[in-house]
Formats: C-alpha cells, sequence, structure tokens
C-alpha cells in the first residue's frame, strides 16, 4: 500500500510506514504547536493520507499553498534512507521558496 501525493503535477508515493507517521506527526504538531507555521494544513492532510489508507485508493493528495507549508514544516519522519520521502520534501521545499518570495 502506498499513499501517493501530487507537487506541482508530479507524483511522489510514500509507503504506508512513512505515510502512517507523517500524518501522525501532523495531528500531534496541529495539536501541540496552533498557530506555529505550517499548522494550518497539518489536519487536512493527517486526514486525506488517513484517508487514502483506510479506503485503500491510489487518488493523489495534491499539495500546494498551506498543505504543502504543512509538510514542509511537518516533523522528520524517519524514513531508513528514503528516497521517496527526500524527493517529496525536496518537492515542497521548492514550492515554499517560491510562496515566500
Amino acid at each position: 500500500m502506498e499513499v501517493v501525493f501530487e507537487v506541482a503535477s508530479e507524483r511522489y508515493p510514500l509507503d504506508e510506514r512513512a505515510a502512517t507517521l507523517m500524518a501522525e506527526n501532523l495531528r500531534v504538531k496541529a495539536a501541540h504547536e496552533p498557530g506555529a507555521e505550517g499548522t494550518v494544513g497539518a489536519r487536512a492532510v493527517a486526514d486525506a493520507i488517513e484517508l487514502r489508507l483506510i479506503e485503500d485508493t491510489a487518488d493523489p493528495i495534491t499539495l500546494g499553498g498551506d498543505e504543502a507549508e504543512a509538510v514542509f514544516y511537518a516533523p522528520e519522519v524517519p524514513n531508513g534512507g528514503s528516497d521517496r520521502l527526500s524527493a517529496l520534501r525536496h518537492a515542497v521545499e521548492r514550492l515554499h521558496d517560491e510562496w515566500i518570495r
């Protein structure tokens, strides 16, 4: 099972474990750091991840704006050297850099 994210028309699949950890980290950040950078879209991304996992659907989660910022500011997910997670992080970092200009 994979959860697929879409950033600037590019797709980034994450395995179930990495996606689950990301959702958990986003929920914790939203609950314990209200008002911090990246919390506005955190719950929405976490909900979307959980929905994909429950429904076992390949529909991508489109990240842009607040949702991309949430992933950008999310605590690191231990990935065991996963190139997929690194690629997703670089994609949202590029969006972040464009957004703050």
